[in-house]
């Protein structure tokens, strides 16, 4: 792993323990019907807390209430379901006053409210698998953070191992999980490895091995893909993932990349695809599937630091589309809110990403590079369309401690609203084409943060 990245997952993990050791030891229709108040090109501060580091409100599992809302957490799974209303599932977090971990609950936003549909409201829950193949209301993922997620065709939410599990399988669907496949245990001194068989050729004992902060698609047949991450190859000790894979009809099929850690990225030439060419490994990059059911990747953690390149995945073939092939590159800022101006986002991963109606593109945030030579938490808003990136809103410069991000009332858009610098935030987006953030986490900020802070944004 990339020494930045882990110096900052450290980072999070420690100050998380030092930030709530003290408090254990003291005590030891859809959800996207949009605001009345809500504006175009303005955010609007939608519920949860305005502080960092709250504890979760659950109210009665199965009924929705104004009062409840999910604890600060980051690296949740987030889906949107059939009829607009919005999902997450475990991450890494709080369930109460100094009580926190990776966790395995389950909450549905609907019409303005949270309801806890399930999981445990105590933190480090062990996973009950039930019988492969075999939906049960008994059945849950057990605790995790960084998981792979996906919603198919048919509306149904997909789960793939994360920090804290194996490289187990999950859907859920009609209200119960069913273990679909993989392992159901894991041992860091004994992990289990990636069964990859032959490139391109799908089967039964085909499967990814262990990995979290991986980056996934649903292409237009409604298959899962699957890229990267970090976790474990075909042997040996883990580390950073650059294979592809695919799943359809229950079958895994690795499709390209390395069945070993670390590879490198291959380039080749910009804007041409070629077999030869991959991304190399990659942790918390951005995806999107355009309209023609290409996969695109942009950023993330990789072998050259803070990646801003851009990739189509067409046909069985990588292209570099745009962005450095160099890592780390700080962001071209030339004018706020208007396309065609050359701007171009910095380094990135860890983002909140959306794909509106139109196809277009939207990133916000993550931890990455601004105007400067650090790469800390972001909150600036980028929309890529039509083949150009145009700086929507937000910071264009990053400082330390960083610049808290301005709240306003809660319900009531304005201009000057802008959610608070974070990395591995929740999104979902609306019926309306709106954009949804919740939580994340913000290890640079003083005092350091987790939010619950639920957000919408009207393009």
């Amino acid at each position: 792993m990339r020494k930045y990245r882990f110096a900052y997952l450290c980072r999070v993990l420690l100050l998380a323990a030092a930030a709530t050791l003290p408090l254990l030891l003291m005590g030891c229709g859809g959800a996207g019907s949009s605001s009345a108040a809500s504006a175009q090109h303005e955010w609007v501060w939608m519920g949860g807390s305005n502080k960092g580091m709250q504890g979760a409100v659950y109210g009665t599992m199965g009924t929705p209430a104004a009062l409840n809302t999910p604890g600060a957490r980051f690296a949740s799974a987030s889906w949107t379901d059939a009829q607009g209303n919005f999902w997450i599932y475990g991450g890494d977090g709080l369930v109460s006053y100094g009580i926190s971990g990776y966790l395995n609950d389950l909450w549905k936003y609907s019409n303005g409210q949270w309801t806890w549909m399930g999981g445990s409201d105590s933190p480090r829950q062990n996973a009950v698998y039930g019988t492969e193949g075999i939906a049960s209301g008994a059945n849950s993922p057990g605790a995790r953070a960084f998981s792979e997620h996906w919603t198919d065709a048919q509306g149904n939410f997909w789960l793939f191992s994360g920090l804290g599990a194996p490289n187990d399988l999950w859907k859920y669907a009609n209200g119960q999980w069913t273990w679909m496949g993989g392992s159901n245990s894991f041992s860091y001194n004994t992990p289990t490895h990636g069964v990859y068989g032959t490139m391109g050729q799908p089967a039964a004992s085909n499967i990814p091995g262990p990995r979290w902060d991986a980056a996934t698609w649903t292409d237009e047949s409604g298959n899962l893909w699957l890229y990267g991450g970090l976790g474990y190859a075909a042997s040996g000790p883990g580390g950073n993932l650059g294979d592809l894979w695919r799943y359809s009809n229950g079958m895994w099929t690795w499709m390209g990349g390395s069945n070993q850690v670390n590879p490198a990225a291959v380039y080749g030439q910009q804007g041409v695809a070629a077999s030869a060419n991959t991304p190399g490994w990659r942790e918390g990059a951005a995806t999107w599937t355009d309209s023609r059911g290409n996969l695109w990747l942009f950023g993330g953690a990789g072998n050259l630091g803070e990646q801003n390149d851009l990739w189509e995945y067409s046909n069985g073939q990588w292209s570099w589309v745009a962005g450095s092939n160099q890592g780390n590159q700080p962001g071209v800022y030339n004018s706020e809110g208007n396309a065609g101006q050359g701007d171009y986002p910095g380094g990135h991963d860890s983002a909140t990403f959306w794909t509106d109606a139109q196809g277009n593109f939207w990133l916000f945030g993550g931890i990455g590079i601004a105007s400067g030579p650090g790469a800390e938490e972001l909150n600036d808003l980028w929309e890529y369309s039509n083949g150009q990136w145009t700086w929507v809103n937000g910071s264009s410069t990053t400082t330390f401690p960083l610049t808290p991000g301005n709240y306003g009332t809660l319900g009531v858009a304005a201009a000057t609203n802008i959610p608070s610098p974070r990395a591995n935030a929740s999104g979902w987006i609306d019926k309306n084409g709106n954009l949804w953030l919740f939580g994340g986490v913000s290890p640079n900020a003083l005092p350091f943060a987790w939010y619950n802070d639920l957000w919408e944004y009207t393009p």
